[in-house]
């Protein structure tokens, strides 16, 4: 597995799906990282070592830096590795080094095209893509995007796959959550009426707009709290807008949280709310579904594909705050519709996105690529 970054964020966490859940009988799985890259975030790294899996730090503050490609081909060349899996730009040195070591290269591809680089990064990226053995999209509208951006060149030969991720329903719904403790923790109360969104704060997730959507539900429930949890360079920015908007009573900013410490805040969550722009899954509404919590999401690739408009949830136009406020509100003045959906949203993703398909999947791709 090569990835820049090994933070807390959507794709990380993919990655980890697959270590977690494959087997380790039949697959034995190195990780490649950048630690000295400014990006980097080193959440993971207890995680896989208590996993047992081998880390391999690269060295190099650039990401494609010298010193950094040539600890992956010494790594790549002295051991017995078949398959580079890659997550992020970084897969662009693997696809060159796959032609002095011979390992296949396999890409997963998680978000729309929303841009195509510099000049010169599109034309590497291009030329490169002609080395790749797969390609992993995370939705169909994530594959219709990379066909239609011109991007990637897809050769006859290349293998394609679109594998949904996965929500492991068993592991969320098993945990008993103290409701009155994480209240207390919160400082809310059994009164409020919490509306929680959780992300990167950066401009896709588009918070925001959460805020001025925020402002108008006020106005018809005056107990509603809205839980940010996350963290990102748009932080400041946020901060700043709920004091201008005055919403200071009213917005409460988590910051990084531990993947449990999520749950736990959407154990005591009545409406999860995403306000993306983009995003080619989403596993924030998988996790909030598995919760039986019922979803306002606006519609994105990610989650038309997860959300059944209507029944799990309701979907509303990008960039859009006035229909997320309008739709927050139709929710709560009708509570058994709510319950219904949050029900329904529980039993889809228990049905549809499980660790066992998702690993089904890619075990079944990685065979197909060695033996091309």
């Amino acid at each position: 597995m090569l990835m820049a970054c090994l933070g807390l964020s959507g794709t990380p966490r993919i990655m980890m799906d697959i270590i977690e859940n494959i087997d380790r009988d039949k697959h034995e799985i190195s990780v490649a990282y950048k630690p000295e890259y400014p990006d980097f975030e080193g959440d993971l790294l207890d995680s896989l070592k208590n996993l047992g899996v081998k880390t391999v730090p690269l060295r190099g503050e650039k990401l494609f830096s010298i010193s950094g490609i040539t600890d992956l081909y010494k790594h790549l060349n002295s051991n017995p590795i078949q398959i580079v899996h890659c997550w992020d730009a970084l897969g662009i040195a693997a696809r060159i080094l796959r032609l002095i070591t011979g390992c296949r290269v396999v890409e997963s591809f998680g978000n729309p095209v929303t841009s195509k680089g510099s000049y010169l990064y599109y034309w590497v990226n291009k030329i490169t893509s002609i080395f790749l053995d797969g390609l992993i999209f995370q939705s169909e509208g994530v594959e219709r995007s990379y066909r239609s951006s011109g991007t990637l060149n897809f050769r006859k030969k290349m293998r394609t796959k679109v594998i949904h991720n996965a929500i492991n329903s068993r592991k969320i719904v098993e945990k008993v959550y103290d409701r009155k403790r994480i209240l207390s923790k919160w400082k809310v109360t059994d009164g409020d009426v919490i509306l929680t969104n959780s992300g990167v704060f950066n401009e896709q997730k588009a918070q925001a707009h959460l805020l001025w959507a925020l402002d108008m539900i006020l106005k018809e429930i005056p107990v509603a709290k809205l839980m940010l949890v996350g963290w990102g360079p748009m932080e400041q920015e946020l901060r700043d807008a709920v004091k201008k908007i005055g919403l200071q009573d009213h917005v409460i900013f988590t910051g990084k949280l531990p993947h449990g410490d999520v749950f736990e805040v959407l154990a005591i969550t009545d409406i999860f709310v995403l306000s993306s722009l983009w995003e080619g899954f989403g596993l924030v509404i998988g996790e909030a579904m598995a919760m039986g919590k019922p979803v306002v999401a606006t519609r994105t690739d990610g989650s038309q594909l997860l959300v059944i408009d209507g029944e799990t949830g309701l979907l509303v136009p990008p960039g859009d705050y006035i229909s997320i406020a309008r739709a927050v509100i139709e929710l709560f003045k009708n509570p058994v519709r709510m319950q219904q959906m949050g029900e329904k949203g529980r039993q889809r993703i228990q049905t549809l996105f499980t660790p066992e398909i998702f690993i089904q999947q890619h075990e079944a791709f990685y065979n197909e690529i060695i033996q091309t």
